[in-house]
């Protein structure tokens, strides 16, 4: 496994005039055959286009100046990228996008260079990266263990060293559970705080693109840049965020905590827990009225909004879906308007139940998954660990939440682990100042 890039780096070192773009990111293109990226990437850039762009940006005086100058970066393939087919993970399903999705192309417009389209849960139905037809990419920790998902390879892709950030998605955890099981950080907005325009809709009403990064500095760097309004997605919102210098934490005690019989997890969690109560403060509380509206995900009229997006292809093409992620898109036809009209004030209630927690605190910290699953696991039940996964990540979008998920160690298995933090759209900055205070009380965390 290579040590993670950073963005910070490659700045310094193009700065510096020890490396420039046309030497660096042709050398990492040459690793796309390596048996590390098997059932990572989609597509990946052709190299004639690769030194066309690296070659137009050093031609350019104006272009060194820019904040992603020459910085290599992945993409989830259910986000369109101008250049590259959009597939969702189902090869029926490719067209090619006229213009890449609005986080794509304000990345790309402040010097970054797409590397390709990453592999994924098909249609980003699942939490476990083992659901498509491209194969599945290997966690490069322990190749026994499932890489998360569905943003399954653009987790790798970061803790292989491949790239400097990697978007994603988040529906039910998308953006979560991949960091975690990559000993990496997953950056995941509120719902609308990031243009949704140019994505395949798991669940449009909730659904978010994300970014992965293997230092905490790069997911705020590549915040700042995508965020703000876009006149082309009707469900944006600006999300003014406010300065939490102290942020009030809270966590559920160990013995709340469902592991699911994973003693390794548990005992990370112990850690945590220890560690966050004496130096941080936090405090304890408990999840049930978070956790209320999990099952709305997968086992709710929720899931009426996949059909809504990719329903019709699958009734067309049913050969040519997977055959967990098919028809539990197409078993959603159950419900009724009336059970999406419950559901909703399900969500209202736990909207406003929640809201004496958020008076009293700013973040709330949970473990990212509960127990970590291997994909001998999976192939023996296509469904249970896969919703257990979403235990402590289902609530966080219908909420409209954001959360960023930290590494916290590693079991005897050499599996990363890592811990999710929570708080309300504007209270961002109470995130960022709980990790990296968390950072400092467990250095060396992350992916290298």
């Amino acid at each position: 496994m290579m040590r993670p890039l950073t963005i910070g780096a490659l700045r310094s070192a193009y700065a510096e005039g020890s490396a420039t773009p046309s030497q660096v990111l042709p050398d990492l293109a040459r690793r796309f055959p390596d048996p590390d990226q098997e059932g990572v990437w989609i597509s990946t850039i052709a190299p004639d286009v690769l030194a066309a762009k690296c070659a137009a940006l050093e031609a350019d005086p104006a272009a060194r100046d820019l904040p992603l100058y020459g910085i290599p970066f992945s993409v989830k393939d259910n986000i369109d990228t101008a250049g590259f087919d959009t597939t969702a993970a189902c090869p029926a399903y490719a067209y090619r996008p006229e213009e890449s999705a609005t986080v794509v192309a304000r990345v790309e417009a402040a010097g970054a260079i797409c590397m390709g389209k990453t592999n994924m849960d098909q249609f980003a139905t699942g939490l476990v990266g083992v659901r498509s037809p491209y194969g599945t990419a290997r966690n490069p920790f322990n190749p026994d263990y499932i890489p998360g998902g569905s943003s399954s390879g653009a987790g790798v892709s970061i803790s292989t060293g491949m790239v400097a950030f990697a978007f994603g998605t988040d529906t039910g955890g998308s953006g979560r559970v991949p960091a975690s099981y990559n000993g990496i950080y997953g950056l995941k907005p509120a719902p609308g705080a990031w243009s949704r325009h140019g994505m395949v809709y798991a669940c449009r009403s909730f659904d978010t693109a994300t970014v992965f990064s293997a230092v905490l500095e790069d997911a705020l760097t590549i915040d700042r840049i995508v965020q703000g309004p876009d006149p082309k997605d009707p469900l944006g919102q600006v999300c003014a965020g406010i300065d939490v210098a102290a942020p009030r934490v809270a966590m559920a005690p160990p013995d709340r905590i469902d592991t699911f019989g994973d003693a390794d997890v548990a005992g990370l969690y112990r850690q945590a827990y220890a560690l966050l109560t004496d130096r941080l403060g936090a405090t304890d509380t408990d999840l049930a009225s978070f956790q209320a509206i999990n099952d709305l995900m997968f086992f709710g009229p929720y899931l009426a909004e996949r059909d809504v997006s990719v329903g019709a292809f699958i009734d067309a093409h049913p050969r040519d879906c997977h055959p967990v992620v098919g028809p539990m898109i197409q078993a959603s036809r159950a419900f009724t308007a009336a059970d999406a009209y419950r559901a909703l004030y399900e969500t209202a209630e736990a909207r406003h139940v929640t809201q004496a927690f958020w008076q009293a605190h700013d973040v709330l910290i949970t473990p990212t998954v509960g127990a970590l699953v291997t994909r001998a696991m999976c192939k023996a039940d296509p469904l249970g660990p896969n919703f257990r996964n979403g235990t402590y990540t289902n609530f966080a979008n219908p909420l409209g939440l954001c959360a960023l998920t930290v590494p916290f160690g590693r079991t005897p298995q050499n599996v990363p682990w890592g811990l999710t933090l929570y708080a309300l759209p504007d209270r961002l900055s109470a995130i960022r100042n709980t990790a990296e205070a968390l950072r400092r009380l467990q250095p060396g965390v992350c992916a290298q």
